[in-house]
Formats: C-alpha cells, sequence, structure tokens
C-alpha cells in the first residue's frame, strides 16, 4: 500500500477533537426526530447507525449543515478504525470514505456563514479524508496517486483561503507537496515541491498541540529531503 509520506497517525487524534466539535453541536435537522436519533446515536457512539441515515435535508442553514457533517465525521471514524492494510478494493473502506467525503463537501455548500468557525472542521474533515482515500490506495499507477494527491492540494488551498488561522491548510498543504516528490525521480525536480512544503510549515499558525510534534518531524523531513535531493539555496530578494 502506497502511504509514502503523510499526517496519518497523527491526524487521527485530530480527527477525533474534530469530530468532538460536530458531534457536539447536532442540533434538530430537517426532521426534528432525526436530529434527537442523530443527537442519540453520537452520545452513545454508535456511528455505524449514524452512517447509514439517510439525511434529506438540502436547505442552506447551519442545521442541515451540521446534519451533513455529523454523517461525515460518523463516516470517517469507521473509515480510520478499518485495519491498516485495508485498501480501497475493499468495498467497505470505499464506502465510508465516499460517504465522508459527501459529508464535509456537503456540509460545506449548505453552511450559509462564510465564516462560521465550523467550516474549519467541516475542512478539516474533508482534508483527513482525502488524505486517508489517497494513503489506501493500492497497486494503482502513479497517474492515479498523482490525481489524488492533486485533489488534496486544491482541498488544502481551499482550506487556507477560508480559515488562514488554522494550521490545518498548511500542514496537509505541506504534506502533500512532500507526498508529490515521491512520484518525482530523485532529483532536483524534487527541489520545488521540497520548497513550498518548506514554505508552508513557516507560514502555518502554531499548530494545536495533537499536531505539534508532527510539525516538528515534518520540518525536519523536508531539510533531509533538501539536503538529500542537492537542492539548491533559496536566492536572497
Amino acid at each position: 500500500m502506497s502511504r509514502g509520506f503523510g499526517l496519518r497517525a497523527p491526524m487521527v487524534s485530530a480527527a477525533a477533537l474534530l469530530a468532538a466539535a460536530l458531534t457536539g453541536g447536532c442540533a434538530a435537522t430537517d426532521d426534528g426526530a432525526l436530529g434527537e436519533r442523530l443527537r442519540a446515536h453520537a452520545i452513545a457512539g454508535d456511528f455505524n447507525a449514524i452512517a447509514v441515515t439517510n439525511i434529506r435535508c438540502n436547505a442552506a442553514t447551519e442545521a442541515c449543515a451540521k446534519s451533513h457533517a455529523v454523517k461525515g465525521d460518523a463516516c470517517l471514524r469507521l473509515a480510520i478504525q478499518q485495519p491498516p492494510d485495508a485498501s480501497l478494493r475493499d468495498s467497505r473502506v470505499q464506502a465510508l470514505l465516499d460517504c465522508a467525503e459527501r459529508g464535509y463537501r456537503k456540509a460545506l455548500a449548505l453552511q450559509p456563514d462564510r465564516g462560521a468557525r465550523s467550516r474549519t472542521s467541516y475542512h478539516g474533515g474533508l482534508l483527513l479524508t482525502l488524505s486517508e482515500r489517497r494513503n489506501r490506495m493500492d497497486n494503482v499507477g502513479a497517474q492515479q496517486l498523482h490525481q489524488q494527491n492533486e485533489k488534496l492540494l486544491i482541498a488544502t488551498r481551499d482550506t487556507r483561503r477560508e480559515a488562514p488561522d488554522s494550521a490545518l491548510g498548511f500542514l496537509y498543504g505541506a504534506s502533500a507537496h512532500l507526498y508529490r516528490t515521491t512520484l518525482r525521480p530523485p532529483d532536483r525536480e524534487r527541489c520545488n515541491d521540497l520548497r513550498q512544503a518548506e514554505a508552508m510549515l513557516k507560514r502555518s499558525p502554531a499548530p494545536p498541540h495533537a499536531l505539534a510534534d508532527e510539525h516538528r518531524r515534518m520540518r525536519s523531513l523536508v531539510q533531509r529531503q533538501l539536503r538529500e535531493n542537492d537542492c539548491p539555496p533559496q536566492r536572497s530578494i
């Protein structure tokens, strides 16, 4: 399985923090009874029940956005819990990640307040989902890996634009640039991505406690890769 560079293990902890924010805010949605069931399932930790719930709401309201995010969060939790060697060839893994991506994208589309703090958690869930999908791609060509990594890069740009005070868009962006170097020959062709990863880590706001060690590890990894690939020093302007 192609793991490459990434934030997989530390981001699981981050996902738990994001999940708590989402499920804790679950309110009545398009159906009052459905909202109560979602809330009860979340409190009980019954994420399978949430994952199979049909969310019919399509209104541009905060409550509707949350309901889709709660389902996305449940599917993401379940996907992360699958065995580490389970790839996208496993229909259960693919279905869960498809569910998670749909849920977070729907939540972002329906959240009416572009400045709402909940959007940061929705972006974070989507980033982790796309990263998890890429990391679980097994026995595929470099082009498919590149396409999935590019989807993650695009999502990190959206996150940095909407949530510039969050470290998530910067850390996942750096991770995606690092991953892209694994798809290139081991020479100076890698240097541009390494420099972009370096710049993102420098520009990143202070990461949450759960990701502080990962931030340091990535900075060290970037510096080592710059040396090993004989990348020329940056010119002063």
